[in-house]
């Protein structure tokens, strides 16, 4: 009996302490990914261009993996890298050499082709993987294997395409797995687990 209460009063002291030691302000705040109509075009990416009173020229293109778009009456439009403003411009330029007089174009990006999540470094199976809606960063790491023994857990890092351009967040994976908020990730995120310093 006496056994027992004393096993009984050690596990209540290893509760409390993890209680005690759970973080306070876990909650990862990540911006949302970049929208799909801003930022440059790339490969795959579904593009819809409009040219004002053209509905023959009006539709979606998708982007090839040379960077270009084959475009009616023009040809080879190359849009990789490039703002939806400055291919409106291209095509507009394109299209009064000869063939309309002051075009109007539109360019309207309407499906971003990355639809993985990348997990790097100090993991057991390191890759790219389809990305699911609601996938989070602990079950992209349990995707990619788990981390290895070299991992540096508190300092994970995100890497995120937002409309502010690419960043990148360190993210204490330690303090998610005692209780803080474990952040859904956005297709084409990036996960790296840093190696711990010896």
């Amino acid at each position: 009996m006496l056994a027992r209460l004393s096993s009984l009063s050690v596990l209540v002291f290893v509760l409390l302490l993890v209680g005690a030691c759970r973080p306070t302000g876990t909650t990862v705040n990540l911006p949302p990914a970049r929208s799909a109509g801003s930022g440059s075009v790339g490969s795959g990416d579904m593009i819809e261009i409009r040219v004002a009173d053209e509905e023959e020229l009006t539709g979606e293109y998708q982007v090839q993996e040379d960077g270009t778009i084959r475009f009616p009456w023009i040809g080879s439009v190359e849009v990789k890298g490039h703002s939806q403003s400055e291919i409106a411009r291209a095509i507009e330029t394109k299209l009064a050499d000869g063939w309309l007089r002051e075009p109007q174009v539109q360019v309207v990006i309407t499906e971003r082709e990355n639809r993985e999540v990348s997990v790097l470094g100090q993991v057991n199976e390191p890759g790219s993987y389809p990305y699911k809606d609601g996938l989070t960063l602990l079950q992209a790491l349990s995707i990619g294997g788990g981390m290895n023994p070299l991992a540096q857990a508190k300092k994970v890092q995100l890497t995120r395409e937002t409309d502010k351009g690419r960043e990148t967040f360190e993210i204490d994976v330690t303090a998610i797995i005692a209780g803080g908020d474990d952040p859904v990730l956005a297709p084409g995120d990036v996960v790296f687990v840093p190696e711990s310093p010896i």
